[in-house]
């Protein structure tokens, strides 16, 4: 068992946080797919279909303005289909947001049955009895988080962007974009572990990232670059042996450009579906990294780990 209750440095956060894969990781993928799996198979379908389309649209509106530039392919499509494109659009977002929650919550609720059992020895039930418990409190999160921290953030970022004109700003956006995926992550921490309520939560979340500001922050920043370096070399060389293949054996007649066209569109499609499950299944080391910090903060509060040797030592003597 890797330990929760734990003072920790930078270096820590990180080395934690890839162990407990090392460990644990396959227990906690197996939960993870089976829980959260049925949702990413149906967003893969989903953005397969819609991604398909619109590079069919796309590669068709370069075809026919080629042939008659007078004819608008694109908009022709979208106002033939604009009901059916907006109940897609509909579907897909209830679909990408009941994910995107539960892929929060997910490693918190692990986090925290790990704690309860002392390691890897519970099963997907107990996850989903946890996460069942937590539904409405979730959900309110959502809602706080939406109608109150959201409009700060767009008037905060709004701000850094503007600053970016006289250079300041842009050193300033690498560490906010860090500090505050932190502070939300903390304050939902606090918020399903604590009971807390969402202000309270955020107060706590707030004092544990500005008493370690550095080690909290430069770990983010630092697993966020890990995962975008493994997602792109994952995505990429894919991507160019497949650009390479179509356009090597690609002629110059309309037909085989049509061909080399649906080809590309196929390979984006594809390539496009399978970066938004990396992106969700990576989304799990930024989480379990937060989650080392909050329950290294809580050390730094609580003294869990000494109390519980104090424990041990005095039921061995018993």
């Amino acid at each position: 068992m890797i330990a929760l209750f734990k003072k920790r440095k930078f270096n820590d956060y990180l080395n934690d946080t890839f162990d407990f894969f090392k460990k644990d990781g396959k227990h906690f993928l197996k939960n993870y797919f089976t829980i959260v799996g049925v949702l990413l198979l149906l967003l893969a379908v989903f953005i397969y279909f819609i991604s398909k389309v619109y590079f069919e649209v796309i590669f068709s509106e370069i075809a026919s303005t080629s042939g008659n530039p007078q004819y608008n392919y694109f908009n022709s499509f979208f106002e033939d289909n604009f009901s059916l494109i907006l109940l897609g659009g509909f579907v897909l977002s209830i679909l990408i947001l009941l994910l995107t929650l539960l892929n929060f919550t997910f490693p918190i609720i692990y986090l925290q049955e790990y704690e309860k059992n002392n390691g890897a020895n519970f099963s997907t039930k107990e996850i989903l009895i946890g996460l069942k418990s937590k539904t409405g409190r979730i959900l309110l999160f959502f809602i706080i988080s939406l109608f109150v921290v959201a409009p700060i953030l767009m008037i905060v970022f709004a701000i850094l962007i503007l600053l970016c004109f006289i250079i300041i700003g842009f050193p300033l956006l690498i560490i906010a974009f860090p500090l505050l995926f932190s502070l939300m992550s903390l304050t939902l921490f606090h918020y399903l572990n604590n009971n807390d309520g969402f202000f309270s939560a955020l107060g706590k979340a707030f004092t544990a990232v500005f008493k370690q500001f550095w080690p909290i922050v430069g770990s983010t920043i630092l697993m966020y670059m890990i995962i975008q370096v493994t997602m792109t070399i994952i995505s990429m060389v894919p991507y160019i042996i497949s650009m390479v293949l179509i356009f090597t054996f690609a002629d110059t007649n309309s037909a085989s450009q049509t061909e080399t066209f649906n080809g590309l569109g196929i390979v984006m499609t594809v390539l496009f579906v399978f970066t938004t499950i990396l992106h969700y299944v990576f989304n799990n080391l930024l989480m379990i990294n937060q989650g080392f910090i909050y329950y290294s903060r809580r050390e730094h509060l609580e003294n869990k780990s000494s109390f519980n040797e104090i424990d041990s030592i005095g039921n061995h003597f018993e």
